[in-house]
């Protein structure tokens, strides 16, 4: 299965996809006007050098001056020598690239010190161009032809390629430094960006299970707006189809519950009137299979309301709580003559929920007491710190083995062996209660060695 991108992820590149791809195209663009502009004015600098020499040596061509000339090289080197250090080594490195020629009557009279490699004869009139070694050089021509007079200027066009480098260098390298900056910036701008959508998510995140009400999406951005309506009309038909569930729930419960109870009116009747002893066990049977099949209805319907219960906390005294649990196990306890040992100080409190919590007390106490032996001991204790409030029921039982502690919790599974009846629903209604009520179940052996010790831990 192909791994899902992250938005935050995929928004960043895509932004700073386009921003690189502004940047090549302002890099290519600048380095296209920067050609451009170059050639036109290194072109103009050929023809203003070319024009310079023709207006010095055009009254020399005039009056046949020229004539006499021998071949004259200009020395740059020398001529450097005259300026000053920043100067001379500007003059020195602008002389490599640039050359110049003059030609009287068909004849070379002066040229530059660099310029006797290049090809003993004019060049054309105006620009043209021409390649020696691995250099391409662009000339500038001025024809005379009244006073037979050529004067060329010439230029290495790798002077201008160097340039055009450097340019795109000065442009690029801010540009480029500047990036991780601007990948920050981009980080922070679209993790600010979807702030909304984290908000969300976290409302989201903390909800109860039970709380389908409407979101409030005022805080939101507009674009997240729509992905909020959908999710409150997705609440909306959740809690259509909760309650239509739960009006089932009702129903079924109710018509279930008058013929079990017209079917144990009538067994409890029929047992009055018949004398034989062997029909009265029978009958017995059938009463206690009524009783569990009733139990067992009662289970499922009070997970199925739990699945969609609003939890409205309130301050509930635990010592209370216990008493009523206990209570309403007070036949099972007399009949098995079981001592209950209560250790609770009456002003403990705890914020819950008081019918759930006395279920779920009730619940792990009903276990105690049907798996505690007659004359056996259950002790309940309480205590509290700041972090959590900790009720422990320890009874004299058979105890669960380590490797079994973990699944009883689930759904009619029962341990091998059990020789009690019931349906494997209570203890896993005791651990959806204690999720409801930000608890925890756990079991652990007495320090006796003997019977099983639950405790439930709430986070305060």
């Amino acid at each position: 299965m192909k791994r899902p991108s992250s938005l935050t992820l995929r928004l960043f590149l895509c932004v700073a996809g386009l921003n690189v791809l502004t940047m090549i195209v302002v890099g290519l663009l600048g380095l296209h006007s920067a050609r451009i502009n170059i050639s036109e004015d290194y072109d103009a600098q050929l023809i203003t050098e070319a024009g310079i020499l023709w207006e010095i040596l055009e009254e020399d061509s005039k009056d046949g001056r020229m004539s006499a000339f021998a071949v004259e090289a200009f020395d740059a080197e020398k001529t450097a020598n005259l300026l000053g250090n920043v100067e001379k080594d500007s003059m020195l490195d602008y002389a490599q690239w640039r050359a110049f020629r003059v030609w009287y009557k068909g004849k070379l009279v002066m040229h530059s010190d660099n310029a006797d490699m290049f090809p003993d004869k004019p060049f054309a009139k105006g620009f043209s161009n021409f390649t020696l070694g691995k250099d391409i050089w662009r000339t500038f021509s001025i024809h005379d032809d009244q006073n037979n007079l050529v004067v060329t200027t010439i230029e290495n066009l790798r002077d201008r390629d160097i340039m055009q480098l450097d340019i795109l260098l000065d442009i690029l390298a801010p540009l480029l430094i500047a990036l991780p900056v601007l990948g920050l910036l981009f980080s922070i701008g679209v993790g600010f960006g979807l702030k909304g959508l984290r908000q969300l998510a976290g409302k989201l995140a903390t909800r109860s299970p039970t709380d389908l009400s409407y979101m409030d999406s005022d805080y939101l951005p507009k674009e997240l707006k729509p992905l909020a309506n959908s999710v409150n009309s997705l609440l909306s038909k959740l809690e259509e189809a909760l309650v239509h569930e739960r009006e089932f729930i009702d129903h079924a419960a109710h018509e279930l519950r008058t013929p079990l109870s017209a079917l144990k009116l009538q067994a409890q009747l029929l047992s009055k009137s018949i004398k034989d002893p062997t029909s009265s066990v029978q009958l017995a049977e059938l009463l206690a299979g009524v009783d569990r099949t009733s139990k067992l209805m009662d289970q499922l319907l009070l997970m199925s309301r739990m699945s969609s219960q609003n939890i409205t906390l309130e301050t509930v005294h635990v010592e209370q709580i216990i008493t009523e649990a206990l209570n309403m196990l007070a036949n099972k306890i007399m009949h098995k003559n079981q001592l209950i040992d209560i250790q609770v100080d009456k002003s403990l409190t705890l914020q819950s929920q008081p019918e759930l919590l006395r279920t779920l007390i009730g619940t792990i106490l009903e276990n105690a007491v049907k798996y505690t032996p007659e004359d056996g001991h259950i002790a309940i204790t309480a205590t509290r710190d700041a972090a959590q409030m900790t009720i422990a029921i320890t009874d004299s039982g058979a105890g669960i083995p380590e490797s079994e502690r973990a699944k009883v919790f689930d759904r009619f599974y029962r341990i091998s062996g059990t020789k009690q009846s019931g349906s494997g629903l209570g203890l896993a209604i005791a651990s959806q209660i204690a999720d409801l009520l930000n608890a925890e179940i756990t079991m652990k052996t007495p320090e006796n060695n003997k019977g099983l010790c639950v405790v439930i831990r709430f986070t305060l």
